[in-house]
């Protein structure tokens, strides 16, 4: 396993599992140029360096007043939330794997999430910024629900869940930031799920470690880069961003 393309692929891996740009399509589209082998086991170690760094940056939210009613509640929200995505990937988990992952199915999935993403925006008002505590039960079973996209590669599902938290009310930027606290137990529920199935001592090496520390530390960089942006249209940027990549993607396909 040549160490460069670790490095770069676990940067990639950091930077586009927090916007909503689809870092799935990035890292299967990656590897192929990198001519690297994106297997399961690696991607599930990226997903739980990013994971990490989830944690990490939002342990102040996730483990103040644990023992207060309001927080329970919000555990327990972000729990059931995440069931329904849960289920449907230990379901269709062949089917994602082996058919979902075409060039072509990526395409069509960054463009036209790119387009819903450039609509919601500038056709939704943007509401007033509350705490993450305070979304409402309805608010975050449709954000969990809408989880059930992302497993199709291209969609993000960063990108679904704010779209789908604008669309009941949340304001973009609280949407976006619930989206990463709900993609915990979904990101360690599938990694921890692939790294049991295949767990080989000896195939874990200090390189899959390093993959997992860069991810993890490129992850909280950018979670801090993203609190400072300007967060007027962010939402249309990335969406021209997704479509451009797929138009990029398609002509590679068709040429």
């Amino acid at each position: 396993m040549e160490i460069y393309k670790v490095i770069l692929l676990a940067i990639e891996q950091g930077i586009t599992e927090l916007l909503p740009i689809s870092s799935s399509a990035h890292l299967i589209l990656s590897a192929k140029l990198l001519n690297f082998e994106m297997d399961t086991y690696f991607l599930s170690l990226l997903h739980l360096g990013t994971t990490i760094s989830i944690l990490i940056y939002f342990s102040p939210t996730l483990f103040k007043d644990i023992f207060k009613r309001k927080t329970f509640n919000f555990y327990l929200k972000i729990v059931l939330s995440t069931i329904p995505v849960a289920i449907i990937g230990l379901l269709f988990e062949s089917t994602i794997e082996n058919i979902l992952r075409g060039d072509l199915v990526i395409v069509i999935s960054l463009i036209l999430w790119g387009i819903v993403m450039i609509t919601v925006e500038k056709t939704r008002k943007n509401e007033k910024e509350i705490d993450l505590h305070d979304i409402t039960w309805k608010q975050s079973l449709v954000m969990g629900a809408s989880q059930i996209l992302a497993l199709i590669p291209g969609t993000s599902r960063s990108g679904i869940t704010t779209i789908s938290g604008i669309l009941t009310g949340v304001n973009k930027y609280v949407a976006l930031q619930y989206s990463f606290i709900l993609g915990i137990p979904v990101l360690l529920g599938a990694s921890g799920y692939v790294l049991f199935k295949n767990m080989d001592v000896e195939q874990f090496t200090s390189t899959h470690l390093l993959g997992v520390i860069i991810s993890a530390v490129v992850g909280i960089l950018a979670l801090q880069l993203l609190k400072k942006v300007k967060r007027t249209n962010w939402l249309t940027v990335f969406g021209y961003y997704r479509i451009f990549l797929g138009i990029v993607i398609l002509l590679t396909i068709l040429f």
